[in-house]
């Protein structure tokens, strides 16, 4: 079976795999899926999902950010109090679901 990862999904499922000493991504994922608690896992794997979208929105308004400031088309304050309530949003869902440190130190100042 093929399935696709965007480059932030396999990093996720190989930290996972480092983290669980696995070295075989076919035999992680059959392990992972066949050998756990199904619904468990398939918290864990919507988690990530969640998880890139929220690091996708915060991505697309801190670029919205940097053009409102090149084109002074959207004022600065504006983009800041979006970029604000995302960052908050973010904070709050990582209570259940943690954050990479990579996207905590480039987007959560």
């Amino acid at each position: 079976k093929q399935f696709r990862l965007t480059e932030t999904e396999e990093k996720q499922i190989l930290d996972l795999m480092r983290e669980k000493g696995e070295d075989n991504f076919s035999d992680f994922l059959r392990k992972s899926l066949l050998l756990s608690d199904g619904q468990k896992q398939m918290e864990k794997w919507f988690s990530l999902w969640k998880q890139q979208k929220l690091e996708q929105i915060c991505r697309d308004v801190h670029e919205v950010l940097i053009i409102s400031k090149s084109d002074h088309q959207v004022t600065q304050e504006h983009v800041s109090i979006l970029l604000t309530c995302i960052q908050e949003l973010i904070k709050e869902v990582e209570n259940t679901s943690p954050l990479s440190e990579d996207f905590r130190n480039k987007y959560m100042r």
